[in-house]
């Protein structure tokens, strides 16, 4: 008894296929082919509504249909078809092959278009790759789908009017076809998130998302990296590589801190985005591309502009769409909300309970300046979010703003002179400095060392640094 049902249980994970044709004789015959391999299960339908109804009751793992039929063409059965299942293999067979006829099936969702009568080894192998692809092809719709929602304009977090000014400007651009954007804003904002939601907001979104920081990594390395290189290009080109332009044909590429790039690089990348034309490195042919060109700074390019360290032909034309991300002091009644999403993606990943942040603890996260912005916060829940115990994060879960030992009063924010030596009455960006500089005194001038304690980077603190005066 065991060994039958063992026998039936491995007969059903072979794949089935139907095959849908008027000429029942020869549906027959190409299902007896096809089963003489062993690697597949078939059924032949003469008429569409049998065949149908079969394939609502038990849904096949490929199809097989004829073009040509007296209620129905088989275009119209692949249209059907895709509409429910947008990954389910299926193959189109005419006698009377023509181009126009076959663009048409593969437009309208069919794998490939056979001319009969069919070469068995062609089908044979067709069949057996499609479905060997599906499950991966489905894993990618989940994933794809996955990332949509994550970058949703629900995504974009805020109710202030500038965050309100920033998801009309999304919804805006995601609607024009293959733009040129240019987001400002300093680091941290939340330039990365925006250009993917633009990306994944868009018809074009199942073409690719590709993006690379431009001050990552050496001029010649980048532009290897952008334009890719044929073989013997240079001396560790052992074979020719597709550069990140080209992958990002039918997406977006995202050019991330684009004020940093060399003036050579600069001078290419204008002519790639003038004409949409490039080679690669050590190559002759022109290959031509269509994508959304994403490009994001937290430099002053019209400084760049006038310093002559940027291109003006370049920064007027990745300008063409400009918004300027605001950052986070400036629209700090969003902060709860921001703070509380972190607290729920800290919850569901660290496996935790804390159910609210505490009235004091929000104080104290609206008076503290984020030099940092949103990533700022997101690091500094993320690790109150470790250590804290019970159901609600306090001000003692924040020991990196406590530092600054501020007193919230109904009057406004006032520093607590007591707990660390600072005059009475300064501003909250005075006695920021004042205490980047003694914490700097106390650890002998180590950048490393103070930029731990303080709880933001090395870039964060000279940024804080140049901003106040403190650079040697």
């Amino acid at each position: 008894m065991s060994l039958r049902h063992g026998v039936v249980n491995i007969a059903l994970m072979i794949p089935k296929v139907y095959i849908l044709d008027d000429d029942l004789t020869y549906a027959k015959l190409l299902a007896a082919n096809l089963g003489k391999s062993g690697r597949f299960r078939n059924e032949v339908f003469a008429a569409p509504e049998e065949f149908f109804t079969r394939h609502t009751e038990e849904p096949p793992d490929a199809v097989i249909t004829d073009l040509v039929m007296p209620d129905i063409s088989g275009i119209e059965v692949t249209r059907r078809l895709r509409q429910s299942d947008p990954h389910l293999p299926i193959f189109v067979l005419t006698a009377y092959a023509e181009l126009e006829t076959a663009i048409e099936a593969l437009k309208a969702g069919a794998n490939d278009y056979l001319r009969k009568p069919v070469n068995m080894d062609e089908l044979t192998t067709l069949l057996s790759r499609a479905l060997d692809e599906r499950p991966l092809r489905e894993e990618a719709a989940t994933i794809q789908k996955t990332r949509e929602n994550e970058f949703s304009l629900r995504a974009i977090l805020g109710k202030h009017a500038e965050i309100e000014k920033l998801r009309e400007f999304v919804q805006r651009i995601a609607k024009i076809p293959r733009p040129t954007v240019l987001l400002l804003g300093e680091s941290g904002t939340g330039k990365n998130l925006v250009a993917q939601t633009i990306h994944y907001s868009s018809p074009d979104s199942t073409g690719r998302f590709v993006e690379i920081n431009c001050s990552a990594l050496p001029a010649q390395l980048l532009e290897a990296e952008l334009f890719g290189y044929k073989k013997g290009a240079f001396t560790d080109a052992r074979e020719s590589k597709r550069g990140l332009i080209e992958v990002a044909n039918g997406g977006t590429l995202f050019l991330d801190e684009i004020g940093d790039l060399s003036q050579e690089l600069q001078a290419k990348l204008l002519n790639f985005l003038e004409s949409r034309r490039f080679r690669r490195l050590g190559g002759t042919e022109e290959i031509e591309v269509s994508q959304r060109v994403i490009t994001a700074t937290n430099r002053n390019l019209e400084e760049a502009v006038r310093a002559g360290t940027f291109r003006s032909d370049l920064y007027y034309r990745i300008s063409v769409a400009t918004h300027r991300l605001p950052p986070l002091r400036e629209i700090k009644t969003d902060l709860p909300q921001l703070a509380e999403h972190f607290r729920e993606v800290f919850n569901r990943e660290f496996r935790k309970q804390v159910a609210r942040i505490s009235p004091e603890a929000l104080q104290l996260l609206a008076a503290w300046d984020w030099p940092g912005n949103v990533r700022e916060l997101r690091n500094v829940i993320e690790r109150a979010m470790i250590f804290a115990d019970g159901s609600e994060l306090k001000t003692s879960d924040l020991p990196e703003l406590r530092t600054v030992a501020l007193e919230v009063t109904a009057g406004g924010q006032l520093i607590d002179p007591d707990s660390f030596g600072i005059s009475k009455g300064l501003t909250l960006a005075a006695a920021e400095r004042e205490y980047i500089r003694q914490t700097l005194a106390e650890y002998d001038g180590s950048v490393q060392r103070a930029a731990e304690v303080l709880g933001v980077s090395r870039k964060n603190l000279w940024e804080k640094r140049k901003k106040y005066g403190l650079l040697d």
